[in-house]
């Protein structure tokens, strides 16, 4: 292992607890509204999540320019202070392209680096662990990977995962198994990795497993109700877990009619002018509107009670 690799793998207790996923406002135009980023990512520090995540799926990340999501990442960068900030570094259609990209987005100001898998590269998982293997160890910054949805395998194997955590200083990973027995190896392959739960409805079960973070959808506009339930979780408070959970994962339902334009409109329900456009088709239908509202009052009652 690289001493670089030694060092990421020493810088993992930052990172661990609810990471906030970061929406990308745009104007009527669809250009970005970079005075509303500003303004949006401020709103989001004010609910003081462990971390921020920058240039995600939840960005769009894959409408976006390279140098879009260089300035969305060094502005979350420039605000977050203290706040440790990821960001996607591996979105260029090109893998050739990847450890310069990965290079100029650890410029920004960020303070690790996330891995997707390049298109349909899972399809050879060997290839797959020799290229995160290469970028982490050039990595400047502890790198992270995610299962992303982009690709397509989108999957890590468990043994994958371990050996580059082991042998390559890889941080933790975002697990998008989305079932017990995936998170569950996940966690067991490399204890001494972050794996970062992102479906709600094995919350509880992959939190109290193991999982030692949350990257979720529900953390575009309802990180205060994710930092509630991991604070329940930490204190051992049962049935706030219990409500807080149903809480979850009622938005989570809601939320996928048509993310992240429905996060964007719940955003701006919460007080952050965000017109639900996107650039990759997606809308949030009047049914999609109704239920953010509806999941708000709810949200707001149990809120008070917790």
């Amino acid at each position: 292992m690289s001493i670089q690799a030694s060092a990421n793998g020493k810088q993992r207790e930052r990172f661990e607890g609810v990471h906030a996923l970061l929406l990308t406002p745009f104007a009527p135009s669809k250009e970005i509204d970079w005075s509303l980023y500003d303004r949006y990512v401020d709103w989001q520090l004010s609910h003081e999540p462990h971390a921020l995540f920058a240039v995600c799926g939840s960005s769009e990340m894959e409408c976006l320019t390279l140098q879009e999501r260089l300035e969305l990442a060094r502005r979350a960068a420039a605000r977050a202070g203290r706040t440790p900030v990821v960001a996607t570094g591996n979105v260029q259609p090109d893998p050739d392209e990847h450890a310069e990209e990965l290079q100029r987005m650890a410029e920004t100001g960020v303070s690790g680096i996330v891995l997707i898998p390049p298109g349909s590269m899972g399809e050879d998982q060997s290839r797959l662990e020799n290229y995160f293997a290469r970028l982490a160890e050039q990595s400047p910054l502890p790198v992270f990977l995610y299962e992303c949805p982009l690709a397509s395998p989108r999957l890590v194997e468990a043994a994958v995962y371990g050996r580059l955590v082991s042998q390559h200083g890889v941080a933790g990973i975002k697990d998008t198994t989305c079932t017990p027995e995936g998170i569950r190896a996940k966690i067991e392959s490399a204890t001494g990795g972050i794996v970062f739960q992102a479906n709600m409805s094995y919350l509880t079960d992959a939190v109290r497993g193991g999982a030692r973070g949350i990257m979720a959808t529900t953390s575009a506009a309802a990180a205060d109700v994710l930092l509630a339930y991991w604070r329940a979780e930490q204190a051992g408070d049962a049935e706030a877990v219990d409500r807080l959970h149903e809480l979850l994962v009622f938005l989570d339902g809601v939320l996928g009619k048509g993310y992240p334009a429905t996060a964007k409109y719940l955003a701006s329900l919460r007080g952050v002018p965000m017109d639900p456009l996107t650039r990759k088709g997606k809308s949030a239908n009047e049914s999609a509107k109704r239920g953010m509202a509806v999941w708000l009052r709810a949200a707001e009652r149990m809120m008070k009670e917790t």
